[in-house]
C-alpha cells in the first residue's frame, strides 16, 4: 500500500478521535489511554471477522438462503452489526470502566470513539487492500463516520450507566449499559442491511438515513460537550 492510498484508508479515522477529542472541554484525557484503545480496538477487528465467518458459514447459510432480504436482514443486525458493537464495548468496559482518569461524562464519547475508531480504521485497511483508492474514499465518508457515530452513541448511553453507578442506580445502570449495545448495534444494522439488499431504493434510504444519522449525532454531540459534568460529586 503507497503512502497516499495509506494515509486516505487511515487519516479519516484520525480525524475523526481528534474531532471529539477537541470538544472534550473540562479534562483532556491521558494520550496513552486514547492509543491504547485505539490499538486494542483495532486488535477486536481480527476475532470479530473469525465469528462473522462462522457465523455466515456455520448458521446463517444452514438456515437461510443468500441473496435474499431475510438473509441480508439477519446478516446485518446479528452476524455483523451485534458481534462488532458487543466486541467494541468489550474492549470499551474491560479498559475504561474503573479507569482513574473516567470522571466526566464526555469521557465516555471520547473511549468509545477510539475504540470505535481503532476498529474502523484496521477494517478499512483490509477492505482498501483489496479495493484500493474508490474502496478508500467511499468508506472515508460512509463507513468510517458510521462508525464514529455508533461509537458516540455507545458512549452516551456508557457515560449515563457509570453516572448511575456512582448514585447506586445499579437497576438503571445496567439498562443503559444494554442501551449502549442496542443502540449502535440498531443503527449498524439498519445501515449494513440497506447496503446488503443491493436494491436502488434501499440505497436511496441509506442516503437519507446517513445524512439524517450524521447531523443528529454531530448535533448531539456538541451538545453533550456543552452540558458536560463529573459522574460523581
Amino acid at each position: 500500500m503507497d503512502d497516499i492510498l495509506m494515509a486516505v484508508t487511515v487519516l479519516p479515522g484520525l480525524a475523526f478521535v481528534y474531532y471529539i477529542y477537541q470538544l472534550d472541554k473540562k479534562e483532556k484525557e491521558p494520550t496513552d489511554l486514547l492509543v491504547k484503545l485505539l490499538g486494542l480496538g483495532a486488535l477486536s477487528c481480527i476475532p470479530v471477522v473469525i465469528f462473522e465467518l462462522l457465523a455466515e458459514k456455520m448458521i446463517l447459510e444452514e438456515f437461510l438462503y443468500p441473496g435474499t432480504v431475510e438473509y441480508a436482514f439477519v446478516e446485518a443486525f446479528l452476524g455483523v452489526a451485534l458481534i462488532e458493537e458487543f466486541a467494541k464495548l468489550y474492549v470499551l468496559k474491560k479498559f475504561t470502566w474503573t479507569h482513574p482518569a473516567f470522571t466526566h461524562h464526555f469521557d465516555a464519547i471520547v473511549y468509545a470513539v477510539c475504540v470505535s475508531m481503532g476498529f474502523a480504521i484496521l477494517e478499512n485497511i483490509f477492505y482498501v487492500l483489496d479495493g484500493g483508492f474508490t474502496i478508500a474514499f467511499s468508506r472515508a465518508v460512509t463507513s468510517i463516520p458510521g462508525h464514529g457515530v455508533f461509537g458516540i452513541f455507545m458512549g452516551i448511553y456508557y457515560g449515563y450507566a457509570k453516572e448511575q453507578l456512582h448514585r447506586m442506580q445499579r437497576q438503571q445502570k445496567d439498562e443503559n449499559l444494554r442501551i449502549a449495545l442496542i443502540m449502535p448495534t440498531l443503527l449498524h444494522g439498519f445501515y449494513d442491511f440497506c447496503i446488503l439488499t443491493e436494491d436502488e431504493t434501499m440505497m436511496g434510504i441509506f442516503l437519507i438515513f446517513i445524512i439524517v444519522l450524521y447531523v443528529i449525532a454531530f448535533i448531539k454531540v456538541r451538545e453533550m460537550s456543552k452540558q458536560d459534568h463529573q459522574i460523581y460529586y
